[in-house]
């Protein structure tokens, strides 16, 4: 009975630790969207100067209290936040763009991402070619992820993803 409630006991743990990061990924007619909801103590005002200035993005377009914009080719800065194992070379040997729409409702602000494409660097994809994601992490004919995809890549585009769009707080020096 010990040995039943010990083995019980450690499989749940490690069930519990191995839940992943918030996955932000939607996947839709064989579409692959990213869409995540901030808080913000900026104004509506505020947020739509801050992403107009910001130096990632072009063309950018404000339509009432939308914001559309093309994201620049971005790279995968330190793939070793999520460690080098698991993650295929297709991740960190490309950079990642796509379109942008912010909506600012209050003190949120939704990102919606989409037609993201991989920008190759001459190693796995043609330099400047641009590839879908979809192409390299949906299985074709079905609207579900390839196995992999699921693995590492996902949480690492999670993750770097938010850092592009999430605002960071801003800190005062005085005491």
């Amino acid at each position: 009975m010990k040995y039943i409630l010990t083995t019980t006991l450690l499989i749940s743990s490690f069930v519990i630790n191995a839940q992943k990061t918030e996955d932000y990924f939607q996947l839709s007619n064989s579409e692959m969207t990213w869409e995540k909801v901030y808080e913000t103590t900026k104004t509506k005002e505020q947020l739509i100067t801050y992403f107009e200035e910001y130096d990632k993005f072009t063309a950018v377009r404000v339509v009432a209290d939308t914001i559309l914009a093309k994201l620049k080719p971005q790279a995968i800065e330190d793939i070793n936040v999520f460690g080098v194992v698991g993650v295929p070379p297709l991740v960190n040997k490309s950079k990642y763009k796509g379109l942008v729409r912010i909506e600012i409702k209050g003190s949120r602000y939704r990102v919606t991402f989409n037609h993201l494409e991989l920008v190759g660097d001459g190693e796995i994809i043609k330099k400047n070619e641009d590839q879908t994601f979809e192409e390299n992490f949906v299985r074709k004919d079905v609207s579900e992820y390839r196995p992999f995809f699921t693995k590492k890549p996902k949480d690492v585009y999670n993750y770097w993803f938010n850092t592009v769009f999430e605002i960071k707080a801003e800190t005062k020096d005085e005491w």
